[in-house]
């Protein structure tokens, strides 16, 4: 069965790719009474989006749902970079951000810890591998995760 967010995303993804973007993370949430619909957007190039990028793509999705009315009463939409802490999402993140600083957070304690900072050193369909910045209270210098176990995990470029 498919979310409403994953039905959304299959809508959008195609015009988005068109334009030259890929969809890195489609969100829908809500704030006391306001509903939000994000969409973090990326260049297939790698170039870093701009402001205008945001606009052009908001314009473009906008009609599309505006026709598809995915979700129902009003909402606002939002349309963003990923920015420098872009956050790993998907398999394909984990896999093309080998060797780069992350921080993984987990919803349970691993090993003694729900925060973990260090190197994405390994990343497959099922599991993820770090080497970290400083070692656990056990002593390990790695800790391997499963995707099920992560809350949240973003890059962690420090200028």
């Amino acid at each position: 069965m498919t979310t409403t967010e994953q039905k959304i995303e299959e809508l959008l993804a195609p015009a988005v790719t068109e334009l030259g973007y890929s969809i890195i993370r489609l969100k829908i949430f809500k704030i006391g009474k306001d509903t939000t619909l994000q969409i973090m957007l990326e260049h297939t190039d790698g170039t870093p989006v701009d402001l205008e990028d945001c606009e052009k793509v908001s314009r473009e999705v906008s009609v599309l749902l505006d026709v598809s009315d995915p979700i129902k009463g009003q909402y606002n939409l939002e349309v963003s970079s990923a920015g420098l802490d872009r956050p790993l999402v998907k398999v394909s993140d984990y896999k093309r951000f080998i060797g780069k600083s992350v921080v993984i957070k987990t919803y349970v304690s691993k090993l003694g810890c729900k925060v973990f900072d260090g190197i994405l050193d390994y990343a497959d369909e099922d599991i993820v591998r770090l080497s970290l910045k400083n070692p656990l209270s056990s002593g390990n210098f790695s800790v391997e995760l499963a995707y099920t176990e992560i809350s949240n995990a973003r890059l962690n470029d420090v200028l």
